[in-house]
């Protein structure tokens, strides 16, 4: 093991002297007078402070640095300079207001091309392949909520209920497919791909998360030759398998479409009818046409699983540790809903189910260190000049702890989205809390790289959350030998740049027989229509 290291390190030289250099210029400009900074942790020779920053939780550790140097501070690893925000003012002036200057995209190592595109439009640089990206998805996302997804969440939410009361203990498998199902199906009519589509979501976000290869942080081992380069050789499987797969799909749903056996509530039929709108009955395409048309339905299709499942999963852990807010939901359930599933038309009557879902995301957000963004050209921020190619992030972890704007950061407090007196409280509350507007919307990013899906979000985990509480009693799960609760470890992740948490254990019992019986004929009645 000692021996790796030091391999590692001298690979690492390179990257060491070009900081060396760069460390040399900053003190021949000190002797011409310090230049104006923000504070920040002691910056040491060459690593900055690559040494003491985790590879795991490091949201934690700039939250540390946040409560001791302010709002915004500044920091570097090796030669790379981060700002980094815990305000949302400044987020607000930086990525909002000067977000002509701040929507660039950092480079991630163990992702091939991923800022050229056009297999990952939130990574990319702004450029056409972006803008005309982001521009369609824009479109087809607006037009599929204004018709909330054409029933398919409530659908699946069903079906997973029904998966729920045969074999409660796949819980979080259940989740991750039940969000997969959901995108493949608006993507391609295709709901059977599901847990294809969490698991290559799940890979996804591995290859391009702090904590997964260790090229994304030691990068001069990226450049190692690829026949002794175990990295490169795993991205190259794993890049040409998912892009195989999407094409695949886009091939299959286009096959369907010329045979008049696509459905119109999808985007594959969005994108094929604007080419026969356009003159291309037969939807003749080159290769790059192709490749564009499927990366940009197949991404649009991955990031749905991986922003919703992690968030639903924390959902089921707050239900379970916080059985007051549990009741308390149920019982507004009951009085609206009775014996019925909720459904999306339940939306303005159930706020306190919102604010539960709400405050989730808050306590535990999915995004915790935020997206990172990067200055596309030098500027200046209150008399500190921000150079091209730094690092800007919005640490969501250490904004939701701001005391002023969430007191009692620590606790799962949803009164805080219902009760007058509370900052985050907003009226009326048959519209307020939710997921598209409002307080707290920070979750989804900032300013031209804001995500596109909140819509989903707020449709997918409400009918999610709803039924679920209308179905289950929900509880720790109990250990046999000891008959004590087993411990759930809330921060316990997988790490990713968008979060999952790591196993755990819980109970679900239908809450009553009646209950089960009509969760189980809810499921029966979908089975055909679902491929289930």
């Amino acid at each position: 093991m000692e021996s790796f290291a030091l391999i590692l390190l001298y690979l690492a030289i390179p990257s060491l002297l070009f900081s060396a250099v760069q460390q040399l210029r900053t003190w021949k400009k000190k002797k011409l007078g310090p230049p104006a900074r923000f504070p920040g942790p002691k910056l040491f020779p060459v690593v900055g402070r690559v040494h003491d920053l985790p590879r795991f939780a490091m949201w934690l550790k700039l939250k540390e640095w946040a409560d001791i140097y302010g709002p915004i501070y500044q920091t570097r690893m090796l030669n790379q300079p981060f700002i980094i925000v815990s305000d949302e003012k400044i987020a607000e002036e930086l990525l909002v207001k000067r977000g002509h200057i701040y929507s660039g995209r950092p480079q991630i190592r163990s992702l091939f091309r991923h800022k050229e595109g056009p297999s990952y439009v939130a990574l990319m640089d702004r450029h056409d392949i972006w803008t005309r990206q982001r521009k369609w998805v824009h479109a087809a996302m607006a037009e599929s909520h204004r018709n909330h997804f054409y029933g398919h969440v409530e659908n699946e939410s069903a079906r997973f209920l029904g998966l729920m009361l045969m074999d409660p203990s796949r819980f979080l498998d259940y989740t991750r497919e039940f969000c997969g199902r959901v995108m493949s199906r608006l993507a391609w009519d295709d709901a059977t791909q599901g847990k294809t589509n969490g698991d290559s979501a799940d890979m996804t976000l591995h290859c391009m998360s702090v904590s997964g290869p260790i090229t994304n942080t030691m990068t001069p081992i990226w450049h190692l030759p690829f026949a002794v380069n175990p990295w490169k050789k795993f991205e190259v499987k794993r890049e040409a398998a998912q892009r195989a797969w999407w094409i695949n799909n886009y091939r299959l749903a286009r096959d369907r479409m010329l045979r008049g056996e696509l459905p119109s509530d999808t985007w594959a039929y969005r994108y094929f009818e604007q080419l026969q709108r356009e003159g291309n009955h037969e939807l003749v395409q080159t290769e790059d046409q192709e490749v564009f048309a499927c990366c940009m339905i197949g991404f649009f299709n991955l990031v749905g699983v991986v922003t919703i499942s992690g968030p639903l999963k924390f959902f089921l852990m707050a239900m379970a540790l916080h059985p007051v807010w549990q009741r308390k939901a149920q019982e507004e359930i009951d009085r609206v809903c009775g014996n019925r599933m909720p459904t999306m038309k339940d939306f303005a009557d159930l706020p306190t189910v919102r604010a539960c879902l709400k405050e989730t995301v808050r306590w535990r957000s999915g995004v915790p260190l935020g997206v990172p963004h990067q200055a596309e050209k030098d500027d200046e921020f209150r008399g500190v000049q921000i150079k091209k190619g730094t690092i800007i992030l919005a640490c969501e972890w250490s904004i939701n702890r701001v005391e002023s704007k969430y007191p009692d950061p620590e606790s799962f407090r949803p009164e805080r989205w219902l009760e007058p007196g509370w900052p985050t409280y907003q009226e009326p509350l048959s519209r307020y809390p939710n997921f598209r507007e409002g307080q707290g919307m920070h979750t989804f990013g900032w300013g031209r790289r804001t995500c596109l899906g909140n819509n989903i979000v707020d449709d997918e985990m409400f009918c999610f959350g709803a039924a679920v509480l209308w179905a289950f009693n929900m509880g720790p799960k109990v250990c046999p030998r000891t008959g004590e609760p087993v411990h759930i470890d809330t921060q316990a992740t997988n790490s990713h740049v968008i979060l999952e948490p790591s196993t755990f254990y819980m109970d679900f019992k239908p809450r009553s027989r009646e209950r089960g019986a009509d969760v189980l004929d809810g499921y029966k009645s979908l089975v055909g229509e679902l491929k289930i």
